[in-house]
């Protein structure tokens, strides 16, 4: 979800008209500077579009969209303090630089400063006001704020614990210890550990629903932060464990790379929680594969948050089998690999033909014939 959110601010970004840097020829290398870091901002590249920028603003130091486009990229390379400065200047040259408003609110977001991230996005939408995106955002953070202002607050090194009242204390110790193993064993079989700490905020089912608006299948979500409802949980049980290990894989994956195809996500999230493909689920699927009407995973990139709960299962077990299949055929090395080409901005195939030295379609091939 708030992937997609990202995105869509950078389809528009930095719309300059023609004659903006006509002036000099600075000017002009600083708009074709500006013009390849948004091209590596979209394909993901982020160390790259930090050095567009970087050399944009040295050619035009008063460029708004220089100054703007090189705070995203920082943002995306997690060193706020560099971030938050260039964003600022850029509001500071152009206080209807909408686009560094945003960020700024997506900087204070993460950093869980909901009061200031709700000012700055509503500054973007006082400027924007048909930004539909952003409008449902800004909405959805009024509703955390309301919901989350008197929750208690546990700290380790790696997580940052949200609850509301003092009797959920154990609750949200034993979330806690159960997060630690999994930040080793999924840190272990991926050679990847978060070094930011990662916010879980722990609700009420209704407060879960009021806040997220999350299907009625979903167990928890991780959108940049682990939620999920916890009912009336007083210790640990298998399925709390595996919950929690689903969503921390989440946030691992997101860590690795911010694009990721969806079956690949939730593929990973459930081999880490200890799901497998049961013998029923098994003859299922080598009944479909036989019919020929086996989804394409290309058809599951994206989200499933819109699915009904059969054809969000349907999706969940094709993305389970088709993971399964390249954990058992190529190594959980290889796979992250994959991930590692992803977040370089690769797409599908060709993270998949540098990762697992196949293409998209022979990997889909071999993992159906596996199914037949």
């Amino acid at each position: 979800m708030r992937r997609t959110f990202l995105i869509a601010l950078l389809i528009g970004i930095f719309t300059i008209p023609s004659s903006a840097f006509t002036q000099s020829a600075e000017q002009n290398t600083a708009a074709h500077n500006i013009s390849n870091g948004v091209q590596q901002l979209k394909k993901g590249d982020y160390q790259a579009a930090r050095d567009s920028f970087e050399q944009a603003i040295r050619y035009s130091d008063e460029s708004p969209a220089g100054h703007a486009g090189l705070g995203i990229a920082y943002f995306h390379l997690r060193n706020d303090k560099d971030a938050e400065r260039e964003l600022r200047r850029a509001v500071e040259l152009n206080p209807r630089e909408v686009i560094a408003y945003q960020f700024l609110g997506e900087l204070y977001y993460r950093k869980d400063d909901l009061d200031t991230a709700a000012t700055y996005w509503e500054k973007a939408v006082e400027i924007n006001p048909s930004d539909t995106a952003l409008s449902a955002r800004l909405e959805r953070i009024r509703k955390e704020q309301k919901t989350e202002k008197d929750f208690n607050r546990d700290l380790t090194s790696h997580f940052l614990t949200k609850y509301e009242g003092r009797e959920r204390i154990e609750t949200g110790r034993i979330v806690l210890r159960i997060l630690e193993d999994a930040y080793g064993e999924v840190g272990r079989a991926l050679s990847h550990y978060p070094d930011q700490e990662i916010q879980v905020i722990l609700y009420t089912d209704q407060q879960f629903q009021e806040v997220t608006d999350a299907p009625d299948w979903s167990g928890g979500i991780y959108d940049g932060k682990i939620r999920m409802p916890i009912g009336g949980i007083e210790k640990e049980t298998p399925g709390l464990r595996k919950l929690l290990y689903h969503e921390y894989t989440h946030a691992v994956v997101r860590d690795i790379t911010k694009r990721c195809p969806t079956w690949l996500n939730e593929g990973l999230a459930q081999y880490f929680e200890g799901r497998t493909v049961d013998s029923h689920q098994k003859e299922t699927l080598r009944q479909i594969a036989v019919s020929g009407k086996i989804t394409p995973l290309a058809n599951l990139e994206r989200s499933f948050m819109g699915l009904a709960g059969s054809q969000a299962g349907y999706a969940y077990l094709i993305s389970l089998s088709s993971v399964s299949y390249m954990i058992d055929n190529f190594g959980l090395y290889r796979v992250k690999i994959v991930l590692e080409e992803l977040a370089k901005g690769a797409d599908t195939n060709k993270a998949l033909s540098t990762g697992i030295m196949i293409s998209y379609d022979e990997f889909e091939r071999g993992w159906k014939r596996s199914l037949e």
